[in-house]
């Protein structure tokens, strides 16, 4: 590091949470566009799918009631 420069912040770090809901969906459409699956493989891909958009929408609702109830 030169002594003209000011240090870089840490790169931010991906939320574990994101990164387990975006396996779930890409696994989700991995099944259903490439192996295209049937029966209970169907609906095990649909439910990662839908899990993930429902822990999703959850998170920004917790998060939308935490912002608006701060000081």
């Amino acid at each position: 590091m030169s002594a003209g420069r000011p240090a870089r912040p840490p790169a931010p770090r991906i939320p574990w949470q994101f990164v387990v809901r975006a396996t779930a969906v890409v696994a989700g459409l991995t099944l259903l566009l490439v192996v295209e699956v049937r029966g209970f493989v169907f609906y095990l891909a649909w439910g990662l799918i839908v899990l993930a958009l429902l822990t999703e929408a959850l998170a920004t609702l917790v998060y939308w009631r935490r912002s608006r109830h701060s000081p």
